[in-house]
């Protein structure tokens, strides 16, 4: 690929600064615009534009500068890319995003391909919630817009007045049956512009806090369960006319599964692909936005993968590395609970990963 493309990150967080990393591997330049000044992606880019996302004329400036547009986060502002006119440029496009920005709008789209998902309401008064309350028993609050790593969620209990749970939400919102899974898996999947798609072994995901906090690479699935999660993957991107990686967190249950939610873009999860398999999710995605095929990402090695959260980067920033122990600090300013401040990948020879993890 030539060094003359350039490829524009909506989004300045870990996952634009592991593109631009990946981008490096290809020979592509990267142009991060985000309106966060401590943007860490800004110091792997090649170009930066600081600017608010509703700022029309930074952001056709940016379109202009750049030959392809990708985003690392779901929350870009549609107003922001319907105003770009060269929507081609755009992967992965439109439609990957306005269903994954809007918890709603992600369940009706997927119930229209009858794929499972958990019972849900949507809540437009307290009477919905408390007709939830009925229907359901244990449930979660969920805004429609703005939500990740557990944010905009609140647990429904019945004994409490429904008024006090929607003013509490502020926004749209929905309300899901609380699911009684055994275990969460995911799916890293991606497509390129000439149809072609490339799967990653499924991983089984730990959450503390409603934060990932631990990846296990590969899930110890029963075959038909993991060749279903695999299908309801391939439909999904399909549908969309995704092009570039696409994730999707799954419910496990007593021989079943069900979709959690859909990310269209690379994902936490996923990590572990940089020292684990031959192509990376982050330089799969670039290859797929440059218009590039994707290629077969062969596993090389078991891994764990631990985020580092909030005050824990203390111990880590002076720390040396094991053999198979790989860290990633992503330099943020400011540490803050709950915030994502790097990961850990331990690597593995195939089915030598500890089992009493």
């Amino acid at each position: 690929m030539s060094k003359n493309v350039i490829v524009g990150i909506f989004g300045g967080g870990q996952l634009g600064m592991m593109l631009c990393e990946a981008a490096k591997k290809l020979k592509v330049r990267t142009h991060i615009f985000c309106p966060d000044t401590n943007a860490p992606a800004q110091f792997h880019s090649d170009f930066f534009t600081n600017a608010d996302y509703m700022n029309e004329d930074a952001v056709l400036q940016f379109a202009k500068s750049v030959d392809f547009i990708t985003y690392e986060f779901e929350n870009i502002p549609l107003e922001t890319i319907n105003s770009l006119t060269n929507k081609s440029k755009i992967r992965p496009g439109k439609l990957s995003l306005e269903k994954s920005q809007d918890r709603l709008l992600e369940k009706i789209f997927l119930d229209s391909l009858n794929i499972k998902i958990a019972p849900y309401v949507q809540v437009t008064s307290p009477e919905d919630i408390s007709k939830a309350q009925d229907k359901f028993g244990e449930s979660i609050l969920k805004t429609r817009t703005l939500g990740y790593d557990g944010k905009g969620q609140i647990k429904i209990k019945k004994t409490i007045d429904p008024i006090f749970y929607f003013k509490e939400v502020k926004s749209k919102s929905i309300i899901e049956k609380k699911i009684d899974f055994e275990f969460e898996v995911s799916q890293i999947i991606a497509r390129d512009s000439y149809g072609n798609i490339a799967i990653y072994p499924i991983v089984r995901n730990i959450h503390e806090n409603h934060i990932l906090k631990h990846t296990f690479a590969p899930a110890a699935l029963e075959e038909d369960l993991a060749t279903k999660i695999q299908e309801i993957s391939k439909i999904i991107i399909k549908e969309l006319n995704h092009v570039g990686v696409l994730s999707i967190e799954f419910f496990v249950t007593k021989g079943d599964v069900l979709v959690n939610e859909i990310a269209p873009r690379v994902h936490n999860s996923g990590h572990w692909t940089i020292e684990g398999c031959s192509v990376s999710q982050f330089e799969q995605h670039l290859r797929c936005v440059i218009d590039e095929e994707v290629q077969d990402p062969s596993f090389l090695f078991d891994a764990h993968m631990i985020n580092i959260i909030g005050d824990e980067i203390k111990a880590w920033t002076n720390k040396s590395e094991e053999s198979n122990e790989f860290v990633h600090l992503y330099k943020k300013k400011n540490i803050k609970d709950g915030r994502k401040m790097g990961h850990v990948t331990y690597i593995y020879e195939k089915d030598e990963l500890p089992k009493n993890l």
